[in-house]
């Protein structure tokens, strides 16, 4: 064997042995997503037949999205952060030394394999347990939700209380858009987390909430706590509708900008209805709002500034939600609830996992591999 061959297999043996060990040191991250899909198979046993997302859609999924809008707004965030807080003589230069590292030093990759491989999971359930929701138990709680909005806005739905402020085109255009952003925040965040040189226990505290968040909330309580929200209280025969003037107003800015969230309402609509592909109809709890909250939570452990900025973010995504009729102001106070304790929680859980030997020895081995 040639010395050519013999210094590739050492370094396919160390190469594997790394990996072993990031699956190792993570495994939480990994069985979290793993216990959704279990949870998921519990409570499709009651249905007669479904039909489940195909793992190649969502693999395609989060390679044509997920991961280039992520990797776009990550090395955005590179940038921002070499011009304004770690200020080299040049931040272009120095981003793209950066690129050049990561793609000649395995050691980010290493590390985020573990994530990546539970993202593919989590999508395939969410994706799956989304479209059943309405036949795991019908909307039930609309009207209860409705209420309770109102006992706690002094008996008033609380899209009217915004209406003095948001109900004018441009306002109601710009809500819009900012609502949208957020799939490029999340989809930036998590790549900006995932591909760390290290596992810190910032990074694996973010993770363990972002898929607590979304088996309990997402997954668990959508389920218990089924309703489509506003937009479709009419549509689910419910009487009076409360929301009949709020989409009136949506449906006339329309005319003269477009409000990309009434197309959007339809098609999950017509999902729901057998008219088209079945995407899913889930308003509690708010996941836009639970993973803005999240953001904000995260961020703030980084530079106050961030934090600050998310934190607004996440009032701007729970003012939205309401007034694009998406949801109930209760589906959003639920969510950001349910973020922070599970933040809370996972915190104590992340500080254990880093104080294991086997974390530790990861952590060491990807400096070094880093720097080799």
């Amino acid at each position: 064997m040639t010395e050519l061959a013999l210094t590739m297999r050492r370094w396919s043996l160390k190469g594997f042995r790394l990996v072993i060990q990031s699956l190792a040191a993570q495994w939480l991250i990994l069985f979290i997503p793993l216990l959704c899909m279990a949870t998921n198979q519990v409570m499709f046993a009651r249905l007669p037949h479904r039909e489940l997302a195909p793992i190649f859609d969502v693999l395609l999924e989060i390679a044509t999205s997920m991961i280039p809008v992520g990797v776009a707004v990550a090395l955005i965030l590179r940038f921002i952060q070499y011009i304004f807080i770690i200020k080299p003589e040049s931040p272009v230069r120095a981003l793209i030394a950066d690129v050049k590292w990561i793609v000649t030093k395995p050691a980010m990759f290493i590390n985020a394999l573990p994530v990546v491989i539970a993202i593919v999971i989590y999508n395939k359930a969410i994706l799956d347990l989304k479209p059943q929701i309405p036949y795991l138990n019908g909307f039930k709680w609309d009207e209860t939700f409705m209420q309770l909005d109102r006992t706690l806005h002094f008996g008033v739905d609380p899209w009217r209380l915004l209406q003095p402020l948001m109900g004018y085109d441009y306002v109601t255009f710009a809500a819009c858009l900012l609502y949208n952003l957020w799939f490029i925040a999340l989809f930036g965040t998590m790549v900006w987390f995932a591909f760390q040189k290290q596992s810190s226990e910032l990074r694996t505290r973010f993770f363990l909430s972002y898929m607590l968040i979304w088996w309990i909330g997402g997954g668990l309580m959508a389920v218990y706590f089924s309703s489509a929200g506003p937009a479709y209280y009419e549509r689910l025969g419910l009487m009076p509708d409360p929301y009949t003037d709020l989409m009136a107003y949506l449906n006339s800015v329309n005319t003269r900008l477009p409000i990309w969230s009434l197309s959007t309402q339809d098609l999950l609509w017509d999902g729901y209805t057998g008219k088209s592909e079945a995407l899913g109809i889930s308003a509690f709890p708010s996941m836009h709002n639970g993973n803005a909250a999240l953001f904000a939570l995260t961020f703030r452990h980084i530079n106050k500034y961030l934090g600050w900025f998310f934190a607004a973010y996440a009032v701007v995504i729970l003012v939205t939600s309401v007034h694009l009729a998406w949801h109930y102001a209760v589906d959003g106070y639920g969510a950001i609830a349910l973020s922070c304790l599970i933040w809370w929680l996972s915190g104590a859980v992340a500080k254990y996992l880093h104080r294991r030997p086997t974390m530790i020895q990861h952590n060491r081995d990807m400096e070094t591999l880093a720097r080799g």
